[in-house]
């Protein structure tokens, strides 16, 4: 089925020379779970959709939007916790708003590149590895069938209880659809998903990159608009209250997507994401205002 779209349970011609196709809305179908709402999860399973009956009907098996939505929420997330604790122990060792923002914003543009690199690669390197097994898998299935077909019937007697004849059956008949049987075989044998609707990742990276920087500025706000104020030379301590406030709100309300976009308890996964940024900041804090005391008495006895 797709996730986070409709997948085919059946269908009927209509008039119109569309066909009416029983699906299910998957999302709502996990919102029902949650909610151990049974009336709501049979309805998520029988929505009717149309789909026109001429021409190739492509139907995306993955919720393209929510690979976006990781990379914005995970990116977020290492944006804000990273800058945040990088302002907090600057602030502990007592510097002032330019210097703050200056090794603020100079770590959040080099973390930012780094961050979108590192997923582009991992993206990359993840999409050539599916297609490179996967054509291995298609070269097998068509210079070797029988023994493909024989590791099919092993993957049903052993991991899923089939009978020997009834895993003879489904494999008999799954193997006429070679598409099928290829990409199911990817799935059973290695664990491996393959042509699903998914971002590029070159896609990938600049939503990672924009993410992170998006939400890595938020700690670096309030010291923005106080020298904007008061100068270069103003004092942290204000402007370092007012990226607390905005940098745990922000991690709030990121946790609790993240909570609805795993199938976490939001509020749960919000207060941890507020509780990891909030160690993160006072343990920055701490470790500067010590080096800062340290380096003041070396100071002070030479």
């Amino acid at each position: 089925m797709p996730a986070g779209g409709a997948g085919h349970a059946g269908g009927n011609i209509v008039p119109d020379g569309r066909t009416l196709v029983n699906c299910r809305d998957l999302n709502k179908a996990r919102d029902a779970y949650q909610l151990r709402d049974i009336e709501a999860t049979r309805a998520a399973h029988s929505l009717d959709l149309y789909r026109e009956l001429a021409g190739d009907h492509k139907e995306s098996h993955t919720n393209t939007s929510s690979d976006y939505v990781k990379a914005v929420v995970f990116g977020g997330l290492d944006g804000i916790v990273t800058i945040f604790a990088i302002v907090a122990g600057c602030v502990g060792a007592d510097l002032s708003c330019s210097q703050v923002l200056m090794v603020g914003l100079g770590n959040l543009l080099a973390d930012a590149i780094s961050m979108g690199f590192g997923e582009y690669v991992s993206a990359a390197a993840e999409k050539d590895f599916v297609e490179a097994e996967k054509q291995r898998e298609e070269w097998e299935v068509e210079n070797c069938p029988e023994e493909e077909k024989r590791e099919m019937v092993e993957i049903y007697t052993e991991k899923y209880g089939f009978s020997r004849a009834d895993a003879q059956s489904m494999v008999d008949i799954t193997f006429k659809y070679k598409k099928f049987f290829v990409q199911h075989m990817m799935v059973e044998e290695l664990g491996l998903m393959y042509g699903f609707d998914e971002p590029t990742p070159i896609k990938r990276g600049l939503v990672m990159f924009t993410a992170f920087c998006f939400f890595g500025l938020l700690p670096l706000a309030g010291f923005i608009g106080w020298v904007a104020a008061f100068g270069l030379g103003a004092e942290a301590d204000m402007a370092f209250l007012m990226a607390c406030v905005v940098s745990i709100l922000t991690l709030f309300v990121l946790g609790f997507s993240k909570g609805k976009f795993v199938g976490q308890n939001p509020t749960k996964s919000a207060c941890l994401m507020a509780l990891n940024g909030s160690c993160a900041g006072t343990v920055a804090y701490g470790v500067g205002s010590l080096l800062q005391l340290a380096v003041g008495a070396n100071m002070s006895s030479g």
